[in-house]
């Protein structure tokens, strides 16, 4: 979510400095190192399931949410800024219909994001205020561990909600999506016959 953010806050805010500045390697190199730090936080959690493992996880999860935060509040400012100014360009429409056409996929692109961002906070909150809890209360508590769980599962089913924001908001994802359903449909049939 935070490397969604980020690309989205430079695609904003760098113009056409952002092909220059985000390039293949760099993407490359952002996505092994969130790997990396995804994967030492999981053998932080499996290692050392107590304490140590919550208080990495809660801090981890408390900067993932204040630097997203940050990211998004940013975005929605620019994606103001950008709604104001088609407002004020529909008077020379016919001259700059491209330029509006780019700022109105940017716009959509940064309130899928925000919109993404919110079903994050939705799927993420509820678990980092229950292992903050479990964290500061020294003793076990099976109330609070069952309820863990089922914030847990609500980890889980972000994927799958961000996968329906997708579809419903970008047209080229559920167009595609209809496409790959039909393929495989198709092949289904053909091959029950």
């Amino acid at each position: 979510m935070v490397s969604l953010s980020a690309d989205r806050f430079l695609a904003i805010h760098l113009h056409l400095r952002y092909q220059e500045l985000v390039t293949h390697k760099r993407v490359v190199a952002v996505v092994i190192s969130t790997w990396i730090l995804s994967a030492s936080i999981s053998m932080i959690w499996v290692w050392n399931p107590g304490n140590i493992a919550n208080v990495t996880v809660a801090i981890t999860l408390a900067a993932c949410v204040i630097t997203t935060s940050f990211f998004n509040y940013k975005i929605y400012v620019a994606a103001r800024r950008h709604a104001d100014q088609i407002q004020a360009l529909q008077v020379q429409q016919a001259a700059q219909n491209g330029e509006m056409a780019n700022v109105g996929r940017l716009r959509k692109s940064a309130v899928t994001t925000v919109n993404v961002y919110l079903v994050f906070l939705v799927c993420y909150l509820p678990i980092s205020c229950t292992l903050l809890i479990n964290t500061l209360t020294s003793e076990s508590n099976t109330v609070l561990d069952v309820i863990q769980m089922y914030f847990l599962t609500l980890v889980f089913l972000n994927s799958s909600l961000n996968l329906l924001i997708y579809c419903w908001n970008m047209r080229e994802i559920r167009h595609n999506i209809v496409i790959i359903f039909r393929n495989a449909l198709s092949c289904y049939n053909g091959r029950k016959l």
